[in-house]
C-alpha cells in the first residue's frame, strides 16, 4: 500500500522532525482486508505526544528555565515508563488500542493537573485555592486505575449524562462494562445513581494511583539557574549560597607577587 511521504523540513533547511513523519506503515494493513493498524496508530501518537514535550523542555532550557525543563523532561519519563504493545511488530485490537488510549489519558490528565497546580503555587495562592481548582479540574473527567494495569474513564457530557469508556452509561452498556471489567463493579453502580439523580461526578473517589517512571529526585530550585551552574559545597563557617566577598587591590598583589616569586 503506498505510504504517506514524510514532511520535510522547512525553507532553512532543519532536518525532518520525527513526530511529522508517517509512522504507522500505513493506517490500513495490506493484504488483511483492510483492517486497521492500530499498533502503527498507537505508536505514531505516542511519538508525537513524546516529541512535544521534548519540544518544551527544549524551549524551556533555551530560556535557562531549568527548574521547568526538569518538569517537562520528568513528564517525557512518566510516559516512556508506559507498556509500548507495538513492540515486535505485534498486532493490536481495537479493544487492546483503546486500553492503551485510555491509560496514556489517564497520564496526561494529572500531568495537566499537575501543571496547572505548579502553575497556582507559583503565584502563592492558598491551600483552600489550589484545592478549588483541582476540583474544578476533576469535575468532568476521572480516571480510576486498576492494580492489574485497567483505567476506567468517566466523562460527564454537557447534556448531563454520564459515559463510561467513551460509552453512554446505558443499563446494558454498565453491565457489559461490569463482566469486562469486574473490579470497578462497584463504582459502576455508583456512577448510574449519580446519573439518575443528575449529580454527574460528585462524591466519586479521586484515583492517587502515582503515575508511572521514576520519582521526582529532588526538590525542583525556587530560582532558575544558569546551564553551566554545579552545586557547590558550602565553605565552614559560610552559609551556603552566601555572597563572596571580592578581594582587595592589596590581597590581589601579594598573591600575584607570591607566584612570581616562587616561580
Amino acid at each position: 500500500m503506498q505510504r504517506t511521504p514524510p514532511v520535510r523540513g522547512g525553507a532553512d533547511g532543519e532536518p525532518e522532525c520525527p513526530a511529522r513523519q508517517d509512522l504507522t506503515g500505513g493506517i490500513l494493513v495490506a493484504g488483511d482486508g483492510g483492517s486497521t493498524n492500530w499498533a502503527g496508530m498507537l505508536r505514531a501518537d505516542f511519538v508525537m505526544t513524546i516529541e512535544g514535550l521534548r519540544q518544551y523542555a527544549y524551549a524551556a532550557g533555551a530560556r535557562r528555565d531549568v527548574s521547568l525543563q526538569r518538569h517537562y523532561l520528568h513528564q517525557v519519563a512518566q510516559l516512556e515508563a508506559l507498556p509500548k504493545p507495538w513492540e515486535g511488530g505485534r498486532r493490536l485490537t481495537e479493544e487492546e488500542y483503546s486500553a492503551a488510549v485510555r491509560v496514556r489519558a489517564w497520564v496526561l490528565h494529572e500531568q495537566r493537573i499537575e501543571d496547572d497546580l505548579r502553575w497556582a503555587k507559583q503565584r502563592r495562592m492558598t491551600a483552600q485555592e489550589l484545592e478549588l481548582r483541582e476540583a474544578r479540574l476533576r469535575a468532568w473527567t476521572r480516571y480510576h486505575h486498576a492494580p492489574r494495569g485497567q483505567v476506567l474513564c468517566a466523562a460527564l457530557r454537557d447534556d448531563g449524562r454520564i459515559a463510561l469508556n467513551s460509552e453512554i452509561l446505558t443499563t446494558d452498556a454498565a453491565d457489559r462494562l461490569r463482566r469486562r471489567m469486574p473490579q470497578f463493579a462497584d463504582l459502576i453502580t455508583y456512577y448510574q445513581d449519580n446519573q439518575a439523580a443528575g449529580n454527574g461526578l460528585q462524591g466519586a473517589p479521586v484515583d492517587r494511583t502515582p503515575l508511572p517512571g521514576p520519582a521526582r529526585s529532588s526538590p525542583e530550585p525556587t530560582e532558575p539557574a544558569g546551564p553551566d551552574a554545579t552545586p557547590s559545597a558550602a565553605r565552614p563557617g559560610r552559609p551556603e549560597g552566601a555572597l563572596r566577598r571580592p578581594a582587595s587591590r592589596h590581597t590581589r598583589w601579594m598573591f600575584w607577587r607570591r607566584r612570581r616569586h616562587s616561580g
